[in-house]
């Protein structure tokens, strides 16, 4: 085997390497549930096959006007979309202490999580607040960053695209 071949022969296996890691790892991620219990994203997600991730802070406005805006919305979402929510808190230290006051102020019915050390929002390339990731299959399928009031009706014609099989 020539050199150029024996190079794309290695780079082809360390990107195997580095997906399967990738995947394995995202699995693995520690998330602590609302009554503070560790649980591996793995655990909470593979269930189901499209997963709406909402990455959110108690100090963001942002944020809580998003997940409020799906809030009043979800239980119809539900009927029309097969889909998982989750709003993982990246609040770290005593801002962590605000998740579940804020989370029963607001009346969420949905899952909320904290991201242990960043974990998950490091896996997912997230860098903005508010962040929505649609996952199919250990995949981000759609992302979107920030909130108007009204993106929340794009995050669902989304939804309903990908759960039926279109994007």
């Amino acid at each position: 085997m020539d050199f150029p071949k024996k190079i794309k022969v290695g780079i082809c296996l360390f990107c195997l390497v580095y997906s399967l890691q990738a995947q394995t790892s995202l699995a693995t991620v520690q998330l602590r549930n609302i009554k503070g219990k560790l649980v591996s994203f793995g655990s909470v997600s593979e269930k189901d096959s499209l997963i709406l991730v909402c990455f959110w802070a108690t100090w963001s406005e942002a944020s809580i006007q998003e997940l409020n805006a799906i809030s009043a919305n979800y239980q119809q979402w539900k009927t029309i979309a097969s889909f998982k929510l989750m709003a993982i808190s990246i609040d770290e230290g005593k801002s962590a202490n605000k998740i579940r006051p804020l989370v029963n102020l607001n009346g969420w019915l949905f899952d909320v999580y904290s991201d242990l050390n960043g974990d998950l929002r490091k896996e997912l390339n997230s860098n903005n607040l508010p962040q929505a990731l649609l996952i199919k299959r250990d995949k981000v399928v759609y992302q979107q960053s920030g909130f108007e009031s009204g993106t929340e009706n794009y995050l669902l014609q989304k939804i309903l695209a990908i759960s039926t099989g279109g994007h």
